[in-house]
């Protein structure tokens, strides 16, 4: 990763602390200034019960906001900005073209770099009802930032489907969603301590009770259409049965699909 601007001496002693702590610092000073944070991507999914190494912090902020706040990180907080580098795009898409990164240590190689990257909120297109403010997560004892606002669990499938028909079949991004929309699956709706089973594998599926784990997933989301919790996706593509967005979601958890069926753009 490169700085986009040259470090401020004045600023030069902000890596005394931890990434974690510089985290809080900057939400904090966000939340001071009226700006309220969504949490996403690696956060919001650890919370859904996948197992995922937080390399970097990522949060969604309202896209009218999103310039006031990339002046409170980079000239309050003092945390750099970072330019990803080549080789992230091609891989990443826009989940590093639209991210504002600033870095949170004094490493700088796409290994040992951590960041708190900040997104427009209308990448991921959550309405103020699939929100609700929770406890953050946080190994800090006493956070300055202590809450913010987390999306439902049928809210963050809803989104993860609706991004993916934005992009082409191949697209890194599209790549990137149906890799996270599988885990969730796995670890959040079927409760798979690996997220993945064989399925091949008859004496392992009994003794996960695989069968019995699918039924449940497909009733809890059939659930959530019936209760409104999942959006019917209307937009002209509805089949007038509680939408595409939630047929697509319990044609993936039954096994009828997969998540390289998703329509792409």
């Amino acid at each position: 990763f490169q700085d986009a601007l040259p470090l401020a001496p004045s600023t030069s002693n902000i890596y005394e602390f931890s990434p974690e702590e510089l985290v809080d610092k900057a939400l904090h000073a966000l939340q001071e200034a009226g700006i309220q944070l969504i949490e996403w991507k690696s956060l919001l999914h650890r919370r859904m019960g996948v197992p995922v190494i937080i390399k970097d912090y990522h949060y969604l902020v309202a896209d009218e906001h999103l310039e006031l706040a990339e002046k409170i990180v980079a000239h309050d907080v003092g945390l750099p900005l970072s330019l990803p580098p080549s080789l992230l795009l091609n891989t990443g898409g826009d989940f590093y073209a639209k991210a504002r990164l600033y870095r949170l240590t004094r490493y700088t190689s796409v290994a040992q770099a951590q960041h708190l990257a900040l997104y427009p909120a209308s990448i991921a297109s959550f309405a103020p009802t699939d929100l609700t403010l929770w406890p953050r997560l946080t190994s800090l004892s006493h956070p300055l930032c202590a809450k913010l606002l987390v999306p439902s669990q049928p809210a963050v499938y809803a989104s993860i489907l609706r991004m993916m028909r934005k992009y082409t079949r191949f697209a890194p991004t599209r790549v990137m969603l149906e890799s996270d929309l599988s885990e969730l699956v796995g670890y959040n709706l079927y409760g798979l301590q690996d997220g993945y089973v064989d399925t091949d594998d008859d004496e392992l599926c009994e003794e996960l009770e695989v069968d019995r784990r699918v039924e449940d997933a497909v009733r809890t989301v059939q659930e959530w259409r019936a209760t409104n919790q999942l959006p019917d996706g209307s937009d002209g593509d509805s089949d007038g049965d509680g939408g595409w967005l939630a047929n697509a979601l319990v044609d993936i958890v039954s096994g009828k699909r997969t998540v390289e069926d998703v329509p792409w753009a």
